[in-house]
């Protein structure tokens, strides 16, 4: 029984791949526009023959971006604003999905205030773990959506409210740093013990070499 709970190889290996492009989609995209990256609607895919798609261009390669492979239609569980009174976030939620190349896709509408829900998994306040992630920090090392997500700490409340209008509170239960190759993925995707939230940001160090910085946040949540 515990072990139809846990994650399959192969969905473990699939969401760890979408942790390290979420979390190098989050680190890079402000870095690499403040050192001369650009966003181009599908210039890349015009000489290919390909449907345009937003990507953005960096100096080792392309990075997509968009909300490909989201839920195409609204629910009323859908979240649509996250509040975190203790460290003044008050941020609308986009629905995120995969992008055609396997990567996971970041907000898109308002990348640096806007905070994106994976919405290939559980509602907030569905049984299981939803995920959000929003972007530490924007170009100029300005601070974006998630700078003060470090700042939180067990016990404080996460609001969400979805499209039906009702607002439910989260409770903080643990605070933990991880290098990108260390990610706790049953505990961030997978957990069915119970309904939890999950938030996700890049934090530590950037490492120029990598394009992206030596640790990522995640900030469990429990329904209250």
């Amino acid at each position: 029984m515990m072990a139809g709970r846990r994650l399959s190889l192969a969905r473990r290996l699939l969401l760890a791949r979408l942790l390290v492009c979420l979390s190098v989609a989050l680190c890079v995209l402000a870095a690499e526009l403040l050192m001369g990256t650009y966003v181009s609607l599908g210039a890349a895919a015009e000489s290919a023959g390909k449907p345009e798609r937003p990507v953005v261009r960096t100096g080792g390669g392309v990075l997509t971006q968009g909300n490909a492979a989201a839920k195409p239609t609204l629910s009323p569980d859908d979240p649509v604003r996250l509040v975190i009174p203790s460290i003044g976030i008050n941020a609308p939620v986009e629905m995120l999905g995969i992008q055609p190349d396997g990567d996971l896709a970041t907000p898109t509408q308002h990348p640096w205030d806007d905070v994106g829900w994976y919405a290939q998994g559980p509602h907030p306040g569905e049984r299981g773990s939803a995920v959000i992630d929003g972007h530490l920090d924007r170009p100029g090392g300005y601070p974006a959506v998630f700078w003060r997500l470090r700042d939180i700490q067990v016990g404080e409340d996460v609001q969400v409210t979805n499209t039906a209008g009702k607002t439910l509170h989260f409770r903080v239960t643990r605070v933990i740093f991880f290098a990108p190759d260390q990610a706790p993925l049953q505990d961030i995707f997978g957990n069915q013990g119970g309904t939890y939230l999950n938030l996700i940001t890049c934090a530590g160090d950037w490492i120029p070499s990598q394009h992206q910085t030596n640790l990522r946040l995640v900030v469990f949540t429990t329904l209250v």
